[in-house]
């Protein structure tokens, strides 16, 4: 199985063990000063441990401070960084794993370089912004942190002269021998995603006219200099490779990927011993899920497999690559390595777990995108589904902190901060009896994974997990006072989830109007809240026959299931549009639906990261779904919600109204501190996790099961 994936190969010289590569990922753990210390060492040990043949570093500023994105960016500028840099490859080679370190100049988005008051280097004037037309989707903090992090001025723009070009040549083969002195196993050169060479190589900001202007191969020339001179610097048999874009999505004049194939060729004969595809969009809005962060699975894939076709050297492929299809597409000769980024923040043991037989023990990325979130306002790296991520200096891996005190711990409620407490909790040696009163595991998290597929791999993961691992647990029982009495633990984990409050709406209460509860019983089979008796004799005969046939217990089932029949009508007015709500208008959406979202504040699903957040509007407008913000909901009627709202951005509030023949109240979760009440009063210490103590979704409550467990 996967014996392709996991078979050695070579890059040049350079012998993998596997051809699992870490991607590099700006991770902000970097010193302010460009200094590699513990936290980077830890982060980076933590993925060679996990099995990877290749870890590729975040870029590194070769010229640092200059032309650097970020202070908290790896320096290879002068020797006085060595230290750290010998320390980073010293401490992965000792789990038998290979380092590159990737060499970038920031170019056009150089934000230190701004933030310093020093000229950003560019191939010419630019002609436009690139900043997106439309809505932002941002809010008002999310502007000011990122306009923080860009320096808070206005940039200037220094066109390149024949004398800066020749330097960055010399700095990028300085670079690169002292890369090699520190021991690193190869070079990437980063000529992609809008930094200085993939700025040359586009004709949408190379508007030159000497000989790095104009054709493919005049444009592809300071890369190719910097390929050579890196290779003759390092000694020529040294691995050196370039990452370049395939395509830049949405830029008129941009990258084009018969450009792109033309400089693959160009650069293996500068001497690049590979080429890594990825491609690119303007950062800001949705086109960032298209390029570099796709959103699609196999995103980037082909082009890959037809720029291998156009080369002799070995083709390193990107984007959203799982791995059953990155063992196909080596075995199909259409590319050679793959790497895997957001995976890696996971699951820094996928590789190991994969070589071991074990692909259900790998924790699966949900894509959420707060990964890669974080350094547009210059914050470390941080991952919903693991909480380790980014903090590995502070947070061991479980596994590695068993205690030597086993303690009986009960948790009552089986979502997801439920199950991660119990998961640690057992992992570390304690004994774990895990409570929940309904018939399923999940919680919430059943409902996510029904309207958002990468959500339902968490939830078997957990489920995997709880049969896996020694932890006992009771489905259909609801834990009590007596159940302490009884059994006796230790400790008490309390993630029984939030509680939902009914807003006072004018007509809430007639038969079409649903809240998070009712739909999520209707949907899921799990019905305690009595909706099925709003519905048609039709509706409650398909949910009947929905939880006979196990399909309502089925995500993946019920998400095919609802595309032929759901318990809604044609017209459906979604009353909040946070996260909950904008996930349940797509779905909604997708099926047919005429949806619209009222919501009260000026930004739809600010509780998603941002960049899935710009995903997700931009197909809710795709779909045709009306998002109606700083709207005040002032009655339900039988056949339409009644709101005063802008009708224009800053405009004043007018009556309005939307058509509905069902209506979702997806507003109203508020913490639940009865839950926690009933355990109260006996000499067992009582902890909480989750959306029991405040809304805090599915990171919240693993983060917070996670930090219980290990504090047990």
């Amino acid at each position: 199985m996967l014996d392709h994936l996991l078979s050695p190969c070579r890059i040049g010289n350079l012998e993998l063990r596997n051809r699992i590569a870490m991607a590099p990922m700006g991770v902000e753990i970097v010193e302010s000063d460009g200094s590699i210390r513990e936290p980077v060492l830890r982060y980076y040990e933590e993925r060679a441990r996990g099995g990877a043949g290749l870890l590729i570093t975040e870029n590194t500023a070769a010229c640092y401070p200059r032309g650097a994105n970020t202070a908290n960016e790896i320096a290879v500028s002068d020797d006085k960084y060595l230290p750290g840099l010998t320390a980073l490859a010293d401490t992965v080679h000792e789990h038998d794993a290979k380092i590159a370190i990737q060499l970038a100049h920031h170019g056009k988005v150089g934000r230190l370089d701004t933030r310093e008051g020093r000229p950003i280097l560019m191939p010419s004037v630019p002609k436009h912004t690139g900043f997106p037309k439309g809505p932002l989707d941002l809010t008002i903090d999310e502007m000011t942190e990122m306009g923080r992090a860009a320096g808070g001025g206005k940039p200037t723009i220094r066109v390149a002269t024949a004398e800066d070009l020749q330097q960055l040549v010399r700095d990028f083969a300085d670079a690169a021998d002292r890369a090699k002195r520190a021991g690193f196993d190869a070079i990437e050169i980063h000529g992609a995603h809008g930094y200085i060479f993939s700025e040359f190589l586009s004709p949408a900001w190379n508007f030159r006219e000497d000989e790095y202007g104009g054709t493919v191969e005049n444009r592809a020339r300071l890369l190719c200099q910097v390929l050579t001179a890196t290779k003759e610097r390092t000694g020529g048999d040294f691995p050196v490779w370039c990452r370049i874009d395939a395509t830049e999505f949405g830029v008129e004049d941009g990258i084009r990927f018969e450009d792109a194939q033309r400089t693959a060729e160009l650069a293996a004969e500068a001497g690049a011993d590979a080429i890594h595809v990825s491609a690119y969009a303007e950062p800001i809005g949705a086109g960032f899920t298209r390029g570099p962060l796709v959103h699609e699975e196999l995103g980037f894939a082909d082009f890959a497999a037809r720029i291998k076709e156009r080369v002799d050297v070995p083709v390193i492929a990107v984007g959203r690559i799982e791995p059953e299809a990155g063992d196909r597409l080596i075995a199909e000769g259409k590319a050679d390595v793959i790497s895997m980024g957001r995976k890696l923040l996971a699951d820094p043991a996928l590789p190991a777990k994969l070589t071991e037989g074990r692909p259900q023990d790998v924790r699966p990325c949900i894509y959420c995108y707060v990964c890669v979130a974080q350094p547009f306002f210059d914050k470390r790296v941080r991952c919903a589904v693991n909480p380790v991520t980014g903090r590995e200096l502070e947070r061991a891996a479980p596994a590695r902190t068993h205690t030597d005190a086993p303690k009986r711990i009960l948790v009552v409620g089986g979502g997801p901060g439920g199950m991660e407490a119990a998961r640690v909790a057992a992992v570390r040696g304690h004994e774990v009896r895990l409570y929940e009163k309904s018939a399923q595991l999940g919680g919430t998290l059943r409902f996510a994974a029904l309207v958002y597929e990468p959500n339902e791999r968490l939830l078997r993961w957990y489920e995997s997990q709880m049969k896996a691992l020694p932890v006992d647990v009771r489905l259909g029982e609801e834990a009590t006072a007596e159940t302490i009495h009884a059994w006796q633990p230790d400790a008490v984990v309390v993630a029984t989830g939030a509680r939902r409050v009914k807003p006072e709406i004018p007509g809430i209460d007639q038969s079409h109007v649903f809240d998070g509860n009712d739909l999520r019983g209707l949907l899921t089979g799990d019905d305690d809240s009595g909706a099925s008796s709003k519905l048609t004799f039709t509706g409650r005969l398909a949910a009947a026959a929905g939880r006979l046939t196990g399909i309502a217990t089925d995500p993946a089932k019920l998400r095919e299931a609802s595309r032929a029949y759901m318990p809604v009508g044609k017209r459906v007015v979604i009353v909040g549009g946070g996260l909950v709500g904008a996930e349940i208008a797509e779905f909604f959406a997708e099926r047919g639906r005429e949806v619209t979202i009222v919501e009260a504040g000026p930004v739809v699903a600010t509780e998603m990261a941002h960049p899935r957040r710009w995903r997700v509007l931009h197909d809710l407008r795709a779909h045709g779904v009306r998002l109606v913000t700083d709207a005040i909901l002032t009655q339900i009627g039988g056949s339409a919600v009644h709101f005063r709202a802008p009708e224009t951005p800053g405009g004043d509030p007018v009556e309005q109204s939307a058509e509905a023949d069902t209506v979702v109240i997806a507003t109203g979760l508020e913490a639940n501190p009865e839950a926690v009440h009933a355990f109260e009063g006996s000499d067992v210490p009582v902890m909480t996790v989750g959306d029991v103590t405040g809304v805090s979704y599915i990171e919240g409550a693993i983060y917070g099961g996670f930090e219980v467990a290990m504090r047990l």
